[in-house]
């Protein structure tokens, strides 16, 4: 690593004062810096042993899932980056270290290309947010595939009822609880199947005049893309917004989706996903309702229209 980015960052600590963004709960931070004419970004994680959360409690169990979340992330940019389409901007990879448990991603600053974060997206937004996901899930789809099926990535998104055991035994006896695993058999029997972000909030996207670059790969794995739209919508859309606009935006999805694929995988039956994607729409939200009713039950993103399709979920075993 002598001669590595990563090392010309470590002697710049040395002779210059940082303002390094703080990671999740201690698990170390997001820093920037300049080499020459061009501008970088540095990720150091490292998951605290004594790891302490407010509306978690930490178990062996969901200290290791933390770590393999840096391990599927690095996993995914050194495997699968390179094969996205180019509609699909993220961050260029420079360097990916590991040592002593700490995870070092070293990417290009997507700021100097002119992209930044956003705090509020407007319909544009979540339109080109949606199809830079359509194309990511067109990328990978298949019909059938169980966990393995994309190497070590396993299973999307953070809140899969196998990986939050802990949060499951929170949850207070309820309809929900008791339909939780059968919930979990109606998703993971969906037929098509790809790689899903995981993590698909509006705080993981950037964003140009004209383009969208994803990134924050820790919770990428194999799944059904709606979970990622619901997320999404999760982050940009109240309740209010979700009864009059959801069914829009799922129509602009599907739209794209169904082109790309129709463009990549003649093989696929766009139609027959389609209906099976959007037969599973309700037990989606469900799915991650009954997360958040185990990690944190006041939650705001518990709101009517996630309830509403809940009970849609529950009338439908």
């Amino acid at each position: 690593m002598q001669h590595s980015l990563y090392s010309h960052y470590l002697n710049s600590l040395q002779t210059h004062e940082r303002s390094a963004q703080a990671l999740w709960n201690g698990c170390g931070f997001l820093d920037k810096f300049q080499f020459g004419s061009c501008k970088y970004a540095v990720k150091l994680s490292k998951v605290p042993d004594d790891l302490k959360h407010v509306n978690i409690r930490q178990t062996p169990f969901s200290l290791q899932r933390k770590v393999r979340s840096y391990v599927k992330e690095q996993y995914f940019y050194t495997y699968y980056a390179v094969s996205l389409p180019l509609p699909c901007y993220t961050p260029k990879v420079i360097e990916l270290h590991e040592f002593d448990g700490t995870f070092v991603t070293l990417l290009e600053d997507f700021e100097q290309h002119g992209f930044h974060n956003i705090a509020e997206a407007s319909h544009g937004d979540i339109e080109r947010t949606l199809k830079w996901l359509a194309g990511f899930h067109a990328n990978w789809m298949r019909v059938g595939g169980g966990e393995s099926s994309f190497g070590l990535l396993g299973y999307g998104n953070y809140w899969h009822l196998k990986t939050r055991p802990d949060e499951f035994e929170k949850m207070p006896d309820s309809p929900l609880k008791r339909a939780a695993h059968a919930i979990n058999e109606k998703l993971d029997a969906v037929s098509f199947k790809t790689l899903i972000h995981g993590d698909a909030k509006l705080a993981n996207f950037a964003f140009n005049d004209s383009s969208v670059m994803g990134y924050d790969f820790q919770h990428t794995g194999i799944g059904t893309g709606l979970a990622d739209v619901m997320l999404l919508f999760t982050t940009v859309l109240n309740a209010e917004q979700l009864s009059s606009h959801a069914a829009y935006f799922l129509d602009i999805y599907f739209s794209e989706l169904k082109e790309l694929i129709k463009n990549q995988n003649a093989s696929i039956d766009i139609e027959l996903l389609e209906s099976e994607w959007r037969e599973s729409w309700c037990f989606i939200w469900a799915d991650f309702h009954r997360f958040l009713a185990g990690w944190k039950p006041e939650h705001p993103k518990i709101n009517q229209y996630m309830k509403t399709q809940t009970q849609l979920a529950l009338s439908k075993l």
